[in-house]
């Protein structure tokens, strides 16, 4: 769909905006908006938290359902909103972050407090929010630019309140926000869709694993109980066998972090962290890699090892098909045999890896706890017709999950074509 442009334009004097229509004006945000800073009570006091006054950070900003922000992880009282000097912003301010990182944002839905890593930005009387929140989220990358800082980012007030940005009359930014609500309101709709998608894929292609590698391919095949809950029946020709007398275990090492000659920086020895695990059944490929000093220090792991996320993320797995080392989060598993069989069979037993793990903040999978969960061991010619079945069905539902995740990224690229379109005046919305 194309959408008509202003019929004049004029230059804003603001590189990253162009030209503007002739009618709108060019000003410094804090023409539009009160600038307000945000601070933190003391912790160690507890009369100052767990009031009943949000109290917004920048981790509040991200994953937000909608453009509004309603409640905070953390709350504070009225003494502690008095005992730090911070302001409560009225609703309909925008919440935006300055530091670490810049630019989340988000409308405040009820009156609320920040942190010193956000600025509020209350509006003026000729100022809607809702377009100005539209305006900032597309300017993430010229925010960044003016962030200063060796440690992280942060941009000050000074330079917030100086960034450049178009300023239509009253009636038509609300029209423009009611506008780009309408249009991206389809838009997300579409790739909620798309995600929708890719969760039954994700399910479809869970239950194709977890049939073919706790009762194989023959559906004719005679059952045993297996004698473990979450196997149930096995085909009675199968082995129920503990992950200790399957494989070895190895759990990896971090080298000492204050020695820098241990780590290199685009290339070297692949050091495997639990961010780099994903649940494709692809080769996982390190984003950090280790000097051979750092290589000499670790623990190093075989080719076509599965390797198990046993600290935090219980059961994100990877597998590699080559030698690799990896960080203490993680156990690798070096099957004698039918590696590849296994690994599809570790991920059928994501559930009881969890329910196996200990710990209340954090979820720890101790080796012994580990090697003593039992799994589904056909004869080594049947598993690997099983591995080679799956490698092909869960290639095909790799293919068709990362069409839908191609279809959103377009869409999303399309949401922010289309905001930064008519929040800069490059096609006029407002009719």
């Amino acid at each position: 769909m194309s959408f008509p442009k202003y019929p004049n334009y004029k230059p804003s004097g603001v590189d990253w905006l162009g030209d503007v229509p002739a009618h709108w004006e060019v000003s410094a945000l804090k023409r539009c908006f009160q600038i307000l800073g945000g601070s933190t009570p003391k912790s160690e006091n507890d009369l100052y938290w767990d009031g009943n006054i949000p109290w917004a950070t920048p981790a509040d900003l991200s994953k937000l359902p909608s453009i509004y922000i309603y409640d905070t992880q953390r709350k504070i009282t009225q003494d502690g909103l008095n005992s730090c000097n911070t302001s409560l912003a009225p609703a309909g301010s925008i919440i935006l972050s300055t530091r670490a990182p810049i630019g989340s944002l988000a409308i405040a839905g009820i009156p609320m407090s920040t942190n010193q890593g956000c600025k509020t930005l209350v509006p003026r009387a000729d100022s809607n929010s809702k377009f100005f929140a539209y305006l900032l989220s597309i300017s993430t990358k010229e925010l960044n630019i003016r962030g200063k800082g060796t440690t992280f980012l942060e941009l000050s007030a000074d330079e917030l309140g100086s960034f450049g940005i178009p300023f239509p009359p009253l009636p038509e930014q609300t029209q423009i926000a009611e506008f780009l609500d309408r249009e991206t309101g389809k838009i997300d709709a579409l790739v909620a869709e798309q995600r929708r998608l890719m969760e039954l894929l994700k399910e479809k292609r869970q239950a194709v694993i977890s049939q073919a590698v706790t009762r194989g391919l023959n559906p004719q095949a005679p059952l045993k109980p297996s004698g473990i809950p979450w196997l149930g029946d096995v085909p009675a020709h199968w082995e129920v066998k503990a992950l200790k007398h399957l494989a070895t275990l190895t759990t990896g090492i971090t080298p000492p972090t204050e020695d820098r000659d241990n780590y290199a920086d685009d290339e070297g020895f692949p050091w495997i962290r639990p961010e780099d695990l994903d649940e494709s059944g692809k080769p996982t490929h390190a984003s950090k890699f280790l000097t051979e000093k750092g290589w000499g220090y670790v623990r190093h792991i075989k080719p076509f090892s599965t390797l198990i996320c046993c600290i935090g993320t219980i059961g994100k797995l990877g597998f590699t098909d080559c030698s690799v080392s990896t960080n203490q989060q993680i156990t690798a598993a070096e099957f004698q045999q039918c590696s590849r069989y296994f690994y599809y069979a570790l991920q059928s037993a994501k559930t009881e890896l969890e329910v196996t793990s200990t710990g209340n903040v954090l979820r720890i999978l101790n080796t012994e706890r580990l090697g003593n969960i039992r799994f589904a061991a056909p004869p080594r010619k049947e598993a690997d017709e099983i591995a080679g079945v799956l490698d092909t069905a869960t290639a095909k539902f790799g293919a068709l999950i990362a069409e839908a995740q191609c279809a959103i990224d377009l869409l999303q690229e399309r949401r922010t074509a289309l905001i930064s379109a008519a929040v800069t005046g490059q096609i006029d919305a407002h009719n």
